[in-house]
């Protein structure tokens, strides 16, 4: 929306005064720019053409100002370069954003697989151990404390998978995040 108001902007701003030396068509940089940053380079290179056709455009209704080859690639490329070039910018940082995620995920994945095995198995293991050797009483306390360390630590699982799913935001390209 404001990308959109940005570009009709500089637009009107051209067809008021339609001096090439003014060089309004270089404000044009900064729909391009922000549309490139938000959404990233696909988004960003189809603003930069966007905003060449519209130069192009501008050009067709003032036919006295005629631009060379080197002027229009002076006007055209720069555009194109910082749509493509800031999109790309921005996707790297969202997939570094997205690396970041997965490794944090991971790391409590494992955390949460030592901590099962520390708290429930170790205690599931001494507890057969008991049984074998004859002491049920024994066992069946360890089985109880297996038994709420097991509870505790899948409420707490739980508990970080609705924070997750209230936390949960859609990127522009339909990616989910935390």
């Amino acid at each position: 929306m404001v990308t959109a108001a940005l570009f009709a902007t500089v637009t009107a701003l051209r067809m008021v005064g339609p001096n090439e030396a003014d060089a309004t068509g270089l404000l044009y940089a900064l729909p391009i720019a922000l549309a490139a940053m938000a959404f990233g380079r696909v988004v960003g290179t189809t603003a930069a053409l966007s905003a060449a056709g519209l130069l192009v455009a501008w050009s067709a209704s003032h036919p006295e100002m005629s631009l060379s080859a080197l002027g229009w690639a002076s006007r055209v490329v720069p555009l194109v370069l910082l749509g493509v070039l800031v999109g790309a910018a921005a996707d790297a940082v969202e997939d570094a954003s997205a690396d970041r995620l997965a490794l944090a995920v991971a790391a409590t994945r494992r955390r949460d697989a030592a901590e099962v095995n520390d708290e429930i198995l170790q205690r599931l293991t001494v507890a057969k151990w008991r049984l074998e050797a004859g002491a049920g009483d024994d066992a069946a306390a360890l089985l109880d404390e297996a038994m709420t360390q097991a509870q505790h630590l899948v409420s707490s699982l739980l508990e970080d998978v609705e924070l997750e799913e209230r936390l949960r935001v859609r990127t522009p390209t339909g990616d989910s995040v935390v």
